[in-house]
């Protein structure tokens, strides 16, 4: 019993020999792969056919020229970066039907428009439009839109996307893979450290900004106007003059000449006269750092260097628009002088204000004994403002320096020694010490019923204040006694 073996290159014959047929129009060929199966039988798979696509993409082009598209110049095609690109137009004419006197006409339409063009490129793998997704040849929802294509027709969804207007269709060929291309980065930076936090700006002045008749939020300000507000504010001539900057929320920014007795409402009237838009909305003097409003604004600006207020020491600021800043370096140099600033840097370096701060503990606990002792017992030493004492004996504090519910605590007595827990606080300082009212009981003394209870020690553990309703009824508490057993 002889045996046959088939080899791939035995296959790759029959392949080759069921291959050549009339249909075959170019030297390519499908890569086969023999698959399993035995001398009688076996499957032959084929490759991927780069012709087919090929074929598919002659015949789009083809069925377009044939239907009116009009093959691109040797201008255009270099111009867009291609070689055989075609482009067909959607009409925007139309015919008057006649009749038997009069015969049908062609009309342009009254409507001028620019056209819309619109790319659609064929790859091997796909095709694209414009800067979409690639979009397969044999997916179904794609053969209504190649069907239009090949009877010289505009897709129904690109009239949907540009409706009442002029397309214009540019069909490239690109005999190569798609690969989806990086785009550029389109998005905007955001600024880090912004002196000033952002400030809402009403609905009319952004119109009025838009529409051009706002200049003082566009960032613009009239130079007349400022020779104006300088001429008003009147300065005194032998006393020392400093110049303040005035910022807008754009970025703009206006310079303007004080005396050291001008005021800050001298500032604002400045501001308002070299800004006349700013006379109609209300705004706030403020500090850029820290952030701190203005309130007075009788007091004059050496009045503010004296005081060693922050408002002026660099920069200042107008809500919701305005920013103020000294640029004047005498009064700067007043306050990096002040004795106060030097002291208060040193005191930080060394660490004087937790020293300070500590010594003030001790001295409030009545001395190192009492510092120790109320370590030992509570874990923590703290002083306070004494709030009152219930009929236990217990001292309740408040300091408001300490961040809730932190601030509010409870020192037991030392008779109780280490036994203590929270049920030895009444209920009327339990409300206050958990903060759901903020008056005392010596403030605001609870109204007594006669249902309530007093509050007071359980002693139910004791032998002679025990309850058994039946000689029977076992004990449901007892004292601990480690010694028990061996009583017994």
């Amino acid at each position: 019993m002889s045996r046959r073996i088939a080899t791939l290159h035995s296959s790759g014959k029959k392949t080759r020999s069921r291959s050549n047929s009339p249909s075959t129009d170019s030297g390519k060929r499908q890569q086969g792969f023999f698959v399993g199966g035995s001398e009688q039988s076996g499957n032959l798979v084929l490759g991927s056919d780069s012709s087919r696509s090929e074929d598919v993409v002659s015949q789009f082009f083809n069925s377009a020229r044939a239907h009116g598209a009009e093959s691109l110049t040797p201008e255009e095609n270099a111009k867009l970066g291609t070689r055989d690109a075609v482009k067909f137009a959607s009409s925007s004419k139309g015919y008057r039907l006649g009749d038997a006197v009069q015969p049908s006409e062609l009309v342009e339409s009254s409507i001028s428009s620019s056209p819309q063009e619109v790319a659609l490129v064929m790859w091997e793998n796909g095709f694209t439009v414009d800067d979409g997704p690639l979009r397969s040849y044999s997916d179904s929802p794609n053969h209504s839109f190649l069907q239009s294509i090949c009877e010289g027709h505009i897709p129904s969804e690109i009239i949907r996307q540009y409706p009442g207007k002029t397309i214009d269709i540019r069909m490239e060929r690109r005999q190569e893979q798609y690969v989806v291309e990086a785009k550029p980065f389109s998005g905007q930076g955001q600024r880090l450290g912004e002196l000033v936090p952002i400030i809402a700006v009403a609905e009319n002045s952004k119109r009025r900004t838009s529409n051009g008749a706002n200049p003082a939020n566009s960032g613009f300000v009239d130079s007349d106007c400022v020779k104006k507000a300088q001429e008003a504010v009147k300065l005194v001539d032998g006393e020392p003059i400093t110049h303040v900057q005035i910022r807008l929320p754009s970025g703009g920014r206006v310079v303007g000449q004080f005396n050291h007795n001008h005021t800050v409402r001298d500032i604002r009237n400045f501001l308002v006269i070299a800004a006349p838009d700013y006379a109609f909305q209300p705004f706030n003097l403020m500090t850029t750092f820290p952030n701190k409003v203005i309130e007075e604004e009788n007091i004059s600006l050496k009045e503010a260097v004296d005081r060693k207020r922050e408002m002026f020491y660099t920069n200042c600021a107008v809500v919701p628009a305005v920013r103020v800043a000294y640029m004047e370096h005498k009064l700067c140099m007043m306050l990096r002088k002040s004795g106060a600033n030097v002291l208060m840097s040193v005191k930080e370096i060394l660490g004087l204000r937790i020293w300070t701060k500590f010594f003030q503990i001790v001295k409030g606990c009545g001395g190192w004994i009492g510092f120790m002792k109320k370590r030992y017992l509570m874990d923590e030493t703290r002083i306070g403002k004494f709030m009152g004492e219930d009929k236990f004996g217990n001292k309740y504090y408040e300091d408001n320096s300490y961040f809730i519910p932190r601030n509010r605590w409870v020192e037991y007595p030392e008779h109780v020694w280490l036994d203590y827990d929270a049920s030895q606080i009444p209920a009327e300082w339990h409300m206050w010490l958990h903060h759901i009212t903020d008056e005392t009981p010596v403030q605001n003394p609870p109204k007594r019923r006669k249902w309530m209870l007093d509050h007071e020690e359980t002693l139910t553990l004791l032998e002679n204040r025990k309850y058994y309703p039946y000689s029977t009824t076992k004990q449901k508490l007892s004292l601990w006694n480690p010694k028990f057993k061996e009583t017994q």
